[in-house]
């Protein structure tokens, strides 16, 4: 399985990991750093007006990291893959998935705009 690298300056600063695409996403960031239900994970992005922010995505033993990730949860994924969308685009990314509930852990290197983010499923 490849890596995926990605670069958006999203309109809303956040972008939402899902197995479908749909529009009711965890928002409260000031409960979470990663807000999650089972079925979504909001990722908080550098505000689009700064830059944008550049996303590395790939299963876990490819992207081995040293330090505890940000988030480390699971997400229903019955449709077998990753979308990625924000507020305005029902989808810039996708990635398969072999399985219908996939570990998700998130590495962000800020809390609140990060520049780089790191997930990696399995």
């Amino acid at each position: 399985m490849a890596i995926l690298h990605f670069s958006i300056a999203p309109e809303y600063n956040s972008v939402y990991l899902a197995s479908r695409n749909m529009r009711d996403v965890p928002y409260d960031f000031r409960e979470r750093i990663i807000p999650f239900t089972p079925d979504c994970v909001s990722i908080p992005c550098t505000y689009w007006n700064d830059g944008d922010t550049n996303f590395t995505v790939g299963a876990a033993w490819e992207i081995p990291m040293s330090t505890p990730p940000t988030f480390d949860g699971i997400l229903n994924t019955p449709d077998k893959k990753l979308v990625f969308f924000d507020a305005n685009e029902p989808e810039f990314a996708s990635i398969p998935v072999p399985t219908v509930r996939t570990r998700i852990r998130v590495w962000i290197d800020h809390p609140r705009e990060p520049e780089n983010v790191i997930v990696a499923w399995g």
